[in-house]
């Protein structure tokens, strides 16, 4: 069995014989910290901008639809209130990505001279539980009235927004946008997802509920369930860049110095939603000339390496997370590298749902990566056992003492293919291929197969395999289509893989800090390697086709599908992050990655374009790489 060492400070060709653990599904390498560093971390404070109420994170009743009573609320400018805005309520779309939302209201209300507003049954929901939105546009915060102000507060299900009180201002416009920028369109004001991917709006607004209190309008520090820390200086710094625009006349110099400082493209943007729109799809932008003081306290005191939301989720059984993986519902499973083995699962909103110690059973030990099929079973290559585990969706181990194999030696890694098959990646220089029942069907060797690190499966149903030296290619039946493997690309110590919509491998080099890409046939394309801030440890293809990466030095990058960088040189860092192991993206296009360092998880809000979840599901509908 292979000795777990910790990604920080250790080069992987001096790990080798330490050694270092493997990835899953289009992912990469993992790592477990000596004991030295395997302390609980500390539980997030709780200081900041006032003490929300807790509210609730569980699902909300459906309903039915019909007329609500009154719903009332305060539109803010820092704290001022803004006079004569004019306030409209929305239902999200259904027809397409940022497009088709409705309003409800025949007229929009104004807001009187305490920024107060009533809409007493002036609206029906077209169901109770779609998802709806206030927006309040103008208004005069006491300088003049200001056509550019553009605020806004996600509210959710539309039939538990009946006799509610809610605030709108700059703190939730921030939190809001970022929960829901994918699904908005630079410049508009509507929300909208596909008909195939309702889940990941409903999710991307459930979201919203863990960054502010609607009803106080205050930033949060800890999440509802109080397990996740909330980067409330960021988003604060954020609503004080808008609020200095906010909080003047129209045309006013701060207004002007906000659009020019968020201009992309060279498109300038005209309303402080516009504006917040473009920095939360852009985070490298740089907002330096902006100042981040104001009414929202606490607040950063000077601009960060970038400009993500995320938040660090504790608690679950983390215990060395290691690869992990995104369910239909938006939930995240994460195996912990200990013995015996458990898995730890995320709620959408970062709410424990594997209880204190993780789920157990099934034959887990030392797993390694998980991957989830389409009846949400969640599968686990076990390196301590040489087994396979498989637990239902809501932790019941299916595979006893784990389903076995002759030849199955250390697994590292596994995938599912369309028809629910599973392969691993064994240490043995070989593949074992199983069928949805955890019964062996066969084994495959040879094909440059080199200390086989991470494994996927294209839409064409074949495996590719990321070892050591080389890149694997073979038929579903174990035909290989090298007989000495891929090289090149920059391909050096390759760790992850995954594939794109176009068919190309990407792979994660491990001690060689870059990413490269090949084709379907193998042929490189990516010169000496596509470089990222430090030695990649995972990799995951998002809804628009671009490239993530999860990197030992705890930063994440993003790379557009030519290799060009989209996230800064020293890619995006989450506070709190060291060594960030595994990566997934979710149907929200929110980013997670396993940190086994400090055994926490981290979400990136909003920063990825939604992807198909399970992997499995884009594999089996042709739909890597794109939206659902």
């Amino acid at each position: 069995m292979r000795f777990l060492a910790s990604l920080r400070g250790m080069s992987l060709s001096a790990a080798v014989a330490a050694s270092v653990a493997m990835a899953g599904c289009g992912s990469g390498m993992v790592s477990v910290p000596s004991s030295a560093n395997t302390g609980t971390p500390s539980s997030p404070t709780t200081g900041g901008t006032g003490t929300p109420s807790s509210g609730g994170t569980t699902t909300p009743s459906t309903g039915g639809s019909g007329t609500p009573a009154g719903v009332s609320g305060t539109v803010v400018g820092g704290q001022t209130p803004l006079s004569g805005a004019s306030v409209q309520l929305y239902a999200v779309g259904t027809s397409g990505y940022g497009s088709g939302a409705t309003s409800l209201l025949n007229g929009a209300v104004t807001t009187d001279s305490s920024g107060k507003f009533n809409i007493a049954g002036a609206y029906t929901c077209p169901a109770a539980s779609t998802q709806v939105y206030a927006v309040a546009t103008g208004g005069d915060a006491g300088p003049g009235a200001n056509s550019s102000v553009v605020l806004m507060s996600a509210l959710g299900n539309c039939g538990n927004v009946a006799s509610t009180q809610f605030v709108v201002n700059e703190a939730t416009t921030v939190a809001s946008v970022y929960a829901l920028a994918q699904f908005m369109t630079p410049g508009g004001t509507a929300v909208g997802a596909s008909s195939t991917n309702q889940t990941g709006l409903v999710n991307a607004f459930r979201t919203v509920t863990n960054l502010y209190d609607a009803e106080t309008g205050q930033t949060r520090t800890t999440t509802p369930a109080g397990n996740g820390t909330v980067p409330a200086s960021t988003i604060n710094s954020l609503a004080n860049v808008l609020a200095a625009c906010v909080d003047t006349a129209g045309g006013s110099p701060a207004c002007s110095k906000l659009f020019q400082a968020t201009t992309v493209g060279g498109t300038t943007p005209s309303t402080t939603l516009a504006a917040i729109l473009n920095v939360a799809l852009n985070p490298g932008m740089n907002l330096s000339s902006l100042a981040l003081g104001g009414p929202y306290s606490p607040s950063l005191a000077g601009a960060p390496n970038d400009w993500t939301l995320s938040l660090e989720y504790t608690g679950g059984g983390l215990n060395y997370g290691q690869l992990i993986a995104a369910d239909a519902s938006g939930n995240i499973w994460i195996p912990n590298a200990v013995d015996p083995g458990t898995l730890s699962e995320f709620s959408t909103v970062g709410e424990p749902l594997s209880g204190s110690s993780g789920f157990s059973g099934g034959g887990l030990s030392y797993p390694q990566a998980v991957a989830v099929d389409l009846l949400g079973n969640v599968w686990a290559a076990n390196e301590g056992n040489n087994t396979v585990s498989k637990h239902t969706s809501s932790g019941t181990p299916l595979s006893g003492s784990g389903f076995a194999a002759t030849g199955m030696k250390l697994p590292y890694a596994l995938a599912i293919d369309g028809n629910g098959n599973v392969f691993t990646a064994n240490d043995n220089n070989s593949v074992t291929k199983l069928n949805a029942s955890g019964t062996a069907v066969s084994q495959f060797q040879q094909g440059g197969l080199n200390q086989p690190y991470a494994i996927a499966v294209d839409t064409s149903q074949n495996v590719w395999v990321a070892n050591y030296t080389s890149l694997s290619k073979f038929s579903n039946t174990g035909t290989a289509a090298s007989s000495s493997g891929f090289t090149g690309g920059g391909l050096a110590n390759a760790v992850g893989v995954a594939i794109d919509a176009n068919g190309n491998a990407w792979v994660a080099n491990f001690d060689n800090a870059v990413v490269s890409k090949l084709d379907s046939t193998g042929t490189p394309l990516s010169g000496a390697g596509y470089p990222v801030p430090a030695d990649v440890a995972s990799i995951a293809v998002d809804g628009s086709n671009t490239i993530w990466t999860a990197n030992a030095d705890g930063s994440i990058s993003h790379l557009s599908n030519t290799g060009a960088a989209i996230s800064p040189a020293s890619g995006y860092i989450s506070s709190g992050a060291t060594a960030e192991v595994g990566i997934a993206i979710d149907a929200s296009g929110n980013v997670w990655t396993s940190d086994n360092y400090v055994n926490s998880v981290f979400e990136y809000i909003g920063a990825a374009s939604p992807a198909v979840v399970p992997l499995q599901a884009a594999v089996k509908n042709n739909q890597l790489g794109q939206r659902p």
